[in-house]
């Protein structure tokens, strides 16, 4: 049985990836990965890319986590990309329509390269 979530945290230049490892529960990992994403919010490191590949279990709280940092990311000018979801992620992602919200890679380079073809026509 997996246990609580844990974080490896890696750069690739400006993107921040998030390697997830066990449960994104209440308790169990929603803290810990809000605390995380503060934290680096609070450094201007606003581009972030959570690998869920190895995400055990994913419940609401999780799901509401989720949404709540991506918002408020978006907020400070940044956003956060899903990478490697696993089919049960994937699914729960489906049916709450969050599927069409966050954009989800199974690639990492990919994902990180999607950050440079952002143009918003007004940078700064």
């Amino acid at each position: 049985m997996s246990a609580l979530l844990t974080i490896e945290e890696h750069g690739v230049g400006d993107v921040t990836i998030l390697r997830l490892s066990g449960r994104l529960e209440l308790d169990a990992g929603d803290l810990a990965l809000r605390s995380c994403i503060d934290q680096l919010v609070e450094q201007d490191r606003n581009r972030i890319v959570l690998d869920m590949r190895g995400v055990t279990r994913m419940d609401s709280a999780g799901i509401g986590m989720l949404v709540g940092k991506y918002l408020s990311v978006r907020r400070r000018g940044g956003t956060i990309k899903l990478l490697n979801l696993t089919a049960r992620s994937n699914r729960l992602m489906d049916i709450t329509k969050l599927i069409s919200v966050f954009e989800t890679y199974q690639d990492e380079d990919e994902a990180v390269r999607s950050f440079s073809q952002v143009t918003t026509g007004e940078d700064g």
